[in-house]
C-alpha cells in the first residue's frame, strides 16, 4: 500500500489537509465541552460517579474521528478532477497519496469506527447505536460520490452530519443514563433542558454549517460547473445565491436573539453578553460582508469566517459552565 512519502514539512502540511487538522480539532473540542460543561454537572451532580467512563467517552470521540477523516479522505478521492481546478495547491490525492491508497485508508478508518462503535453499542446495551456508525459512513462515501454534485443535497447532508456531532454525544449519554437507575431517577427534572441546550447547538451547527457549505460552493463555482456540478451558485448564479445565504444568516441571527432573550430572563447575563459581542456582532459582519464579496478569496475568508462564528458559539458552552 502507497501512502505517504517521507516525511517532511510539505507531506505534514498535506496530511492535515487531508484529515482537515482544525475541523477535527472543533470536533473534539466540542464534544469535550459537551461532556464537561453540560452533562457532567447539569446532569450527575449527585452521582458524579454514575458518569459514563472517560475511557468509553474517549473511544466515542475517537470514533466520531475516525468517521469524519474516512469522510474527508473519500471526498477527496471523488473531487481529484474537481480540486485540480479549484484548489490544485491543496491537493493530495495523486500528490501525497494514490487513489487506490486513499479508497483503502477509508476503509480502515471506518471498520475500526463501526468496530468501536459497536463495542460501544455493547456499553450502553443498545445495539441500535452500534448501527449508527456504519449508516454514517455509508451516507459520507453517497455524499462524495453522488449528492454533493447535486442541488442542495449535499450541503443538507453535511449540515446535518455537524448537528449530529453534537446530538451523538447527548444519545450516547441517554443511553447509558438509562442503565443507572438511581442516576436516571435524579436526572429526570433536569433531562428536557439538557435535551432543548443541545438541541439548540445543533441547530446552531446546522445552520452555520450550512452558510458555510453554501459560501465553499461559491468559492468553487468555476470547478463545479467544469465538472458538470448542479450546486447552488452554478444553477441560480451568484446573486441569487448570496440572498438565500444571508436569510440564513439572518435565521440565525433571529433564532439565537430568541435564545438570548430566554437567557436575560433566567438572568445568565455573561452568556448573554457573550452571544452579543461575539457570535451576534461575527454573523452580523459576515452578512455584510457577503454582499461586498467578489472573486474566489473574498469567498475563502467568508468560509474562514463562518468556521471561526462556530467555534466562538460552541466556546459558549464554557460560559454556561462557569454560570451554573
Amino acid at each position: 500500500m502507497r501512502f505517504f512519502a517521507k516525511i517532511n514539512i510539505e507531506n505534514l502540511l498535506a496530511v492535515m489537509q487531508l484529515i482537515r487538522l482544525p475541523n477535527i480539532l472543533i470536533i473534539v473540542l466540542i464534544q469535550l465541552l459537551l461532556r464537561y460543561c453540560i452533562i457532567i454537572p447539569m446532569m450527575y451532580p449527585g452521582h458524579p460517579d454514575s458518569v459514563t467512563m472517560p475511557a468509553d467517552f474517549l473511544i466515542l470521540v475517537v470514533v466520531t474521528v475516525l468517521v469524519a477523516i474516512g469522510g474527508y479522505v473519500i471526498n477527496d478521492y471523488f473531487d481529484v478532477k474537481i480540486d485540480s481546478i479549484n484548489r490544485p495547491e491543496k491537493q493530495v490525492v495523486n500528490k501525497l497519496i494514490s487513489p487506490k491508497g486513499a479508497i483503502k485508508l477509508h476503509i480502515i478508518l471506518n471498520v475500526v469506527a463501526i468496530l468501536l462503535g459497536f463495542y460501544l453499542s455493547y456499553c450502553v446495551r443498545a445495539i441500535s447505536f452500534g448501527f449508527i456508525f456504519p449508516f454514517l459512513s455509508g451516507l459520507l462515501w453517497i455524499y462524495s460520490a453522488k449528492y454533493k454534485r447535486m442541488f442542495l443535497w449535499g450541503n443538507f447532508i453535511v449540515s446535518s452530519l455537524s448537528a449530529f456531532v453534537i446530538l451523538i454525544v447527548w444519545l450516547f449519554e441517554f443511553f447509558w443514563l438509562r442503565l443507572n437507575t438511581a442516576s436516571f431517577v435524579d436526572a429526570i427534572p433536569v433531562i428536557p433542558r439538557v435535551y432543548y441546550i443541545f438541541l439548540g447547538y445543533a441547530l446552531f451547527a446546522f445552520l452555520v454549517s450550512m452558510v458555510r457549505e453554501i459560501i465553499k460552493d461559491m468559492e468553487d463555482a468555476k470547478g463545479d460547473l467544469a465538472c458538470g456540478c448542479k450546486t447552488l451558485p452554478v444553477v441560480i448564479g451568484l446573486a441569487k445565491t448570496r440572498f438565500i445565504v444571508a436569510g440564513i444568516i439572518i435565521a440565525t441571527i433571529l433564532l439565537l436573539g430568541y435564545a438570548q432573550l430566554i437567557l436575560y430572563r433566567l438572568n445568565l447575563m455573561m452568556v448573554f453578553w457573550y452571544f452579543m459581542v461575539t457570535v451576534q456582532t461575527g454573523a452580523i459582519y459576515l452578512l455584510i460582508k457577503l454582499f461586498h464579496a467578489r472573486d474566489k478569496q473574498d469567498f475563502h475568508i467568508l468560509s474562514n469566517l463562518s468556521k471561526l462564528i462556530m467555534v466562538a458559539g460552541i466556546l459558549s458552552l464554557e460560559i454556561i459552565f462557569l454560570t451554573i
